[in-house]
């Protein structure tokens, strides 16, 4: 969230700027700030700074705490670290500095004016080159602007910068000085340290003194609304809802897929559709590869950043509509990526902390996708025998960490498993299972009427089967249908284009592919969704549903 804060930030300062020629100098506070480290934890990043490349942690360097740069990387590579919230344009810094160790490259310098990891003005001591140097880094291509020759060693040295409006000067040690001029970055932003390839380099007593903004702190993330299941019925912030679904499994795929399914959220409200089903591991992707789909945990459990950016990012847009999302944990094409089941059991750990830690409510988890999968689940873990045990453990590690958050267990329907289980609270059936009359119940993955290999393609017989089961879970008011298609489901399709965010055609044919067919039959039988009720729409169809 902090990463959208800025953006906003500074699309605002640019806009401010290009249309009214002010450079903001008038909003700025005459301050100065400074950083040193004593109070800092050995092995952290420094709190208020941002690695943004490298290795940047605070070390001991006899009786004190230093900020050291220890990756090294290949030449062309500039290491970098930022201090996140305040933003200079004229400044004076300076920082001390110390050579450790470097074959390509040694020594680092500061950085300012800094738009992103890509555009800043750089000074630097390299005692390797005996030099000091002051550079202009535009979208990532380094400039050299002025040079002089230093003393090189592998003591601490202090290195100077200041700028004012375009004049630039640097010292190193008040002995050997710069004088330049240039007015390629102009305007605020942040300062921070740099090094270059495998230069390991300690840094100490970093201040910067100037003009000012400060950014105020992300707010803390808010609470979203709560679901519950009373009496085998779902609750959402407090209503008795009712539950209509679409499986999305591979959601998570990317950022632009995640965006494509937040772009149609309005569009599924407006057809009555207010559940989606997402995987961090994928699914089932379909044609031409069943195992294209994501692993969002690395191979010892761990939950990638950019998922868990995109599982937020996708349930926090759900909970400003009212909706519900289903988040799969643990699926048989994937648990062959972990090294052990003890790797199984901390991906099942770290969701229930990033979900908890989050605040993100509006939800329900399904552990496992097709527990005692024939063919795929390798891990015993995943499969029978005592699988009833097996799926009670799996539930109270998650329930250990999130015990407010409602958890089920998948099983595949031919496999002799059953749907139920010690500490379940969500009852998931799949395929043709029949609708148990107990329980809070949700097919999670009904019989698919496409193919993978013709996504989006439905003849009046798939009709003919999805209308009944719509009409089979309409009077189940304990059940919940996330309707599954290979248009929504799979990984390019034969079409190309898959998964589809968007409803797409009635599925006629090639050139109308689609499922825009079920929205319909939601919105006209359910009616639309306005939290916390489905209500009747202007909108209806009077053309069979378009065939």
């Amino acid at each position: 969230m902090w990463e959208f804060t800025v953006r906003r930030f500074f699309l605002a300062i640019l806009l401010v700027s290009r249309f009214t020629g002010l450079t903001l100098a008038d909003d700025a506070t005459q301050g100065t700030r400074k950083w040193g480290f004593e109070s800092e934890t050995i092995g952290h990043v420094p709190n208020g700074f941002r690695s943004a490349v490298g290795a940047w942690n605070v070390t001991q360097d006899g009786p004190n705490r230093v900020l050291t740069q220890t990756a090294k990387n290949a030449d062309a590579v500039f290491n970098l670290i930022v201090r996140t919230d305040v933003l200079f344009s004229d400044v004076d810094c300076s920082v001390r500095l110390k050579a450790n160790q470097g074959i390509v490259d040694q020594g680092g310098g500061i950085v300012w004016r800094l738009k992103d990891s890509r555009t800043y003005y750089l000074a630097r001591f390299n005692p390797l080159e005996d030099s000091l140097r002051v550079y202009k880094v535009l979208d990532g291509k380094r400039t050299q602007l002025a040079s002089t020759k230093v003393p090189g060693d592998l003591e601490w040295h202090t290195l100077e910068i200041g700028m004012k409006g375009s004049q630039i000067r640097c010292t190193l040690d008040k002995k050997h000085r710069l004088e330049i001029e240039d007015t390629a970055i102009r305007g605020f932003g942040r300062v921070g340290l740099w090094s270059k390839s495998d230069a390991q380099s300690s840094f100490d007593d970093f201040t910067a003194a100037g003009p000012m903004i400060a950014i105020k702190p992300p707010e803390p993330s808010a609470n979203t609304k709560e679901f519950e299941i009373r009496n085998d019925r779902a609750f959402l912030g407090g209503h008795e809802v009712d539950l209509w679904g679409l499986r999305c499994g591979n959601a998570f795929f990317s950022d632009a897929v995640t965006e494509r399914f937040i772009r149609n959220f309005d569009n599924m409200n407006a057809h009555g559709i207010n559940t989606v089903a997402a995987f961090i591991q994928g699914v089932n992707s379909g044609h031409p590869d069943g195992d294209a789909g994501l692993n969002g945990f690395t191979r010892h459990g761990e939950l990638l950043p950019e998922v868990k950016r995109r599982i937020e990012w996708l349930v926090r847009e759900a909970d400003k509509r009212g909706m519900i999302v289903m988040i799969g944990v643990l699926a048989p094409r994937k648990d062959q990526d972990f090294y052990t089941e003890d790797d199984m059991r901390t991906a099942i750990e770290e969701t229930a902390r990033f979900l908890k830690e989050k605040k993100l409510h509006n939800i329900f988890v399904n552990l496992c996708d097709e527990f005692n999968h024939p063919l795929r689940a390798d891990k015993l873990l995943i499969r029978e025998p005592d699988g009833e045990n097996k799926k009670a453990m799996m539930t109270s590690w998650f329930k250990a960490i999130a015990p407010d958050i409602e958890v089920g267990i998948g099983p595949h329907w031919k496999s002799g498993t059953g749907d139920t289980f010690p500490g379940m609270d969500v009852r998931i059936i799949q395929k043709g299972m029949a609708i148990p009359k107990e329980g809070f119940v949700v097919n999670a993955e009904p019989i698919r009427e496409d193919y993978f290999n013709n996504d989006g393609i439905f003849n009046a017989t798939n009709l003919e089967t999805i209308f009944a089961n719509c009409r089979a879970y309409l009077d189940a008011p304990n059940a919940v249908f996330m309707f599954h298609s290979g248009h929504v489901q799979g990984i390019t399709g034969y079409s190309g284009t898959a998964p589809h965010g968007e409803m797409g055609g009635y599925g006629t044919g090639p050139n109308d592919r689609g499922i825009k067919f079920y929205y319909e039959w939601v919105r006209d039988n359910v009616g639309r969704w306005e939290y916390p009720n489905h209500v009747p729409s202007t909108e209806f169809s009077l053309e069979a549903q378009g065939r």
